[in-house]
């Protein structure tokens, strides 16, 4: 039977005492899975039978793309998923994706199958071209020369340049199907376009209204548009949300140190990622990616085509599962489906099958081994120190948690950055801190009443870890916090608790 993941929307001591764990509480499970799921919605994902599935399945965090769907759609779509985890008793969080800039065909047009040979225009939306596959926005064509290739679909079909137009003419080199909404991508090519242009600060105006847990920012190519994103953001009043940094193109892969500094999150976006550079380069620069996030301490996303098949099957290759697996093992902090949860025929099934994966693989993980060589990544104080420490004494314990009272998140997210075996039940009193831990490893938050002293968060923790069933008596909880003064990210204290 697939587990269920262990996310608590709102615990307190009163609360504690009145419920009981049960298998059949959507709420509570035993079995912890370490790697989260971002599942993305779309067509075949968005009404509630389909989120609810998906949420008992294991999504952790709704991802809404604003490339594709209207404003009421994603509007409606949030209320749908908040009121659903309200249902259910967890906490799930919503990931805005802002398009960059980015050619896709036409939406409404119809779907155009190629064959090697053919010859076709490209051209811009306003422009009257028969016959012609028509592309937005016309701002993002670049200049083009004859020779130059022209990848659609992430490379589904391949087209190269005899004339540079308008309109564009092209020949066919790979055939298939071109449909709408399909990316454009000509490598090496870029449009003479600021990155925060006019319709990237409608995009986020669009995201912020959303009141999102995390945005992701497509395209970056440097620390200056994160900067640029966020002095939008901070005019909208949501100067505070998260910005994941997604990695497709060589430039952004060249500044990858600068923009993890000014990130708060990194996507290995390998659609993209994968037409931008030559597809032999991507496993490396996606090991380089994740391996540089987990030194610097940043959460990491791996993307893309990682159960492609299930978009018409439902089951995966051995080959997709292999590769989600390298993924965990190299260290990401978590997966995502794509299409195989917007448009596939198996959304929940998609979800099922990752969390399976990685409930397996995290099994098998070289715990120890992982900490020792994490032993000076961590910060250098001592908040790190101690954070460290703490995944060190549960490892030798054996302790079934660590729980980490945090007011920010900070105390539990520098636990995660050390991977330790034990999961970590971070119990923040406030759910939008709640919502972003869950993009970290290993973390599972619990909404919590305000917390005033240690004592009080001692019997909280062993009460919690009684009532869901992670430990039983003479086990030993390891307790990291704070010193209660207020003060966020101060992280000083650490406690075993032996279990009554």
């Amino acid at each position: 039977m697939q587990s269920l993941p262990f996310i608590f929307r709102k615990l307190n001591i009163s609360h504690i005492m009145k419920r009981r764990a049960s298998p059949s509480d959507p709420g509570i499970s035993c079995t912890m899975r370490r790697t989260k799921i971002i599942a993305t919605i779309g067509p075949a994902s968005s009404n509630p039978r389909i989120i609810r599935e998906m949420i008992l399945s294991g999504m952790d965090i709704a991802r809404l793309n604003l490339s594709h769907g209207s404003p009421p759609w994603h509007e409606e779509t949030v209320q749908q998923i908040r009121a659903l985890a309200d249902e259910l008793n967890r906490e799930i969080g919503i990931l805005v994706d802002i398009p960059g800039p980015k050619l896709r065909v036409l939406i409404h047009s119809p779907p155009r199958d190629v064959v090697p040979g053919d010859t076709i225009h490209i051209a811009a939306e306003h422009e009257h071209a028969s016959g012609a596959i028509h592309v937005h926005p016309p701002d993002c064509i670049p200049k083009v020369c004859p020779g130059d290739v022209v990848l659609v679909g992430d490379g589904a079909v391949t087209l190269q340049v005899l004339k540079p137009g308008p309109p564009m003419l092209t020949t066919v080199i790979s055939g298939g199907t071109i449909r709408e909404g399909m990316g454009v991508v000509i490598p090496g090519r870029r449009p003479d376009v600021p990155y925060a242009g006019a319709r990237f600060i409608d995009y986020i105006r669009q995201g912020a209204a959303l009141r999102p847990d995390y945005i992701a920012l497509s395209f970056v190519g440097s620390a200056e548009d994160i900067r640029d994103a966020r002095t939008l953001l901070t005019r909208e009043g949501m100067g505070n949300i998260p910005l994941i940094a997604k990695i497709e193109c060589r430039r952004a892969v060249e500044g990858l140190d600068d923009i993890i500094r000014h990130a708060d999150a990194v996507m290995v976006a390998r659609g993209d990622l994968g037409v931008e550079l030559p597809l032999e380069e991507v496993p490396y620069i996606q090991k380089l990616i994740i391996t540089t996030c987990s030194q610097q301490g940043i959460p990491v996303i791996t993307a893309t085509e990682m159960l492609e098949s299930m978009v018409s099957r439902g089951r995966p290759t051995r080959a997709e599962v292999t590769d989600v697996a390298n993924a965990i093992v190299d260290g990401t902090d978590a997966t995502m489906l794509s299409a195989e949860t917007s448009v596939g025929r198996y959304p929940g099934q998609a979800v099922v099958m990752m969390a399976r994966i990685a409930i397996e693989i995290e099994q098998h993980l070289p715990y120890l081994r992982i900490l020792n060589e994490r032993s000076d990544w961590h910060e250098k104080n001592v908040e790190g120190i101690i954070s460290y420490r703490a995944c060190y004494i549960a490892e030798e314990l054996e302790s079934p948690a660590i729980v980490a009272f945090t007011r920010s998140g900070l105390t539990a997210e520098r636990v995660s950055r050390c991977r330790p075996r034990s999961p970590v039940l971070a119990l923040t009193p406030d759910p939008a801190v709640a919502r972003r831990l869950l993009l970290r490893w290993g973390i599972q938050p619990v909404v919590f009443d305000p917390i005033q002293s240690a004592d009080e968060l001692f019997r909280a923790a062993v009460k919690i870890a009684k009532v869901t069933g992670i430990a039983t008596s003479k086990d030993q909880l390891v307790i990291i916090a704070g010193n209660f003064s207020g003060k966020e990210g101060r992280t000083n204290m650490i406690k075993v608790e032996e279990m009554p």
